[in-house]
C-alpha cells in the first residue's frame, strides 16, 4: 500500500486486516442498545458516533469564554482609567459569542449514525456539520488511516475517515468513524459485511449466531466475500466442521 502523504495514507483495502480486540473495539458492543436509532443484529449494524445534547467539549469552551469575558472585565476596572470602548467590546464579544455559537452547536447538530446492511451490502454514514448523511455500497466507500498530529507536530495516533469517493470536498461524505485503532476498527466493519462470514466478535451478536450459521448452511457456506489475514472461525467445533465438509473452507 502506497502512501500519498505523511498524514493520509491509500484508502484501507477491504480485507479483515486485524483481529477486532474487546479493548479497543467489540467493548462498545456487549449489550443491545436501548435507543431507538441504533441496532446489533445479523442484518443490521446500526450505531451513533455522535449524539445531539451536552458536549463536555463544548461546555468547556464556553466556560472558557465566560473566564475570559472576566478577566478582560477585571483587567479593565483595575486600570486607573476606565477604558470600555469598541476595542473592549470586540475583545469580549468576539470570544464570548464563538464559544456560546460552539456550545449550542452541540445541541443543533443532528445525531451522527453508522448504518451497514450486511445483505444489501448498503453503507451510510455522517457528514461533518449539518451536511445530510452519505449511502453509497460498501465496496465503493473509500476509508482511510488518517495520521493525528498533537502538539508541535508530533504524532498523536491515527484514526478512520470515510471520504466522499465522488468529491473531495469537507462537506457531505466526510466524517471520522473511529477516533482511534483505525485497523481494528476496520476489520470489525469489513467482518461483518462479509455476510459469508460468521458475526464478527461481540456479546450483542451472540443471540444471532445460531440463525446466522443455519442461513449460511442452507447456501452452502459460500465463499467469503473479501479476504482476511485471520482465520475468522465458527463459534463451535462442530459447526467449523460442518462448514468444512459443506463449504470446503
Amino acid at each position: 500500500m502506497t502512501k500519498k502523504s505523511w498524514w493520509k495514507e491509500a484508502p484501507l483495502p477491504f480485507k479483515i486486516l486485524t483481529y477486532p480486540t474487546d479493548e479497543k473495539v467489540t467493548k462498545w458492543f456487549a449489550t443491545q442498545s436501548d435507543r431507538k436509532d441504533e441496532a446489533l443484529n445479523d442484518k443490521q449494524f446500526k450505531t451513533a458516533l455522535a449524539t445531539k445534547g451536552v458536549s463536555i467539549g463544548a461546555l468547556c469552551f464556553f466556560v472558557l469564554g465566560v473566564f475570559v469575558t472576566i478577566i478582560f472585565t477585571l483587567l479593565e476596572l483595575t486600570n486607573e482609567v476606565l477604558n470600555f470602548d469598541e476595542s473592549y467590546f470586540w475583545s469580549c464579544a468576539t470570544f464570548f459569542i464563538f464559544s456560546a455559537l460552539f456550545w449550542l452547536y452541540s445541541f443543533a447538530i443532528p445525531n451522527k449514525i453508522l448504518t451497514l446492511n450486511r445483505f444489501t451490502g448498503i453503507m451510510t454514514y455522517p457528514s461533518y456539520g449539518f451536511s445530510p448523511h452519505f449511502t453509497t455500497t460498501f465496496t465503493r466507500a473509500t476509508v482511510y488511516r488518517v495520521i493525528m498530529s498533537g502538539a508541535d507536530a508530533t504524532l498523536a495516533g491515527a484514526k478512520l475517515t470515510a471520504r466522499n469517493p465522488y468529491d473531495s470536498g469537507v462537506g457531505r461524505g466526510n466524517y471520522d468513524l473511529a477516533d482511534s485503532d483505525p485497523e481494528e476498527w476496520w476489520s470489525f466493519y469489513v467482518w461483518y459485511m462479509d455476510k459469508n462470514r460468521p458475526l464478527p466478535p461481540a456479546k450483542a451478536f451472540d443471540e444471532y449466531r445460531e440463525q446466522d450459521f443455519e442461513r449460511r448452511k442452507a447456501e452452502g457456506f459460500p465463499k467469503p466475500l473479501y479476504p482476511s489475514n485471520i482465520s475468522t472461525p465458527e463459534a463451535t467445533k462442530e459447526q467449523r466442521a460442518e462448514r468444512k465438509k459443506i463449504g470446503g473452507w
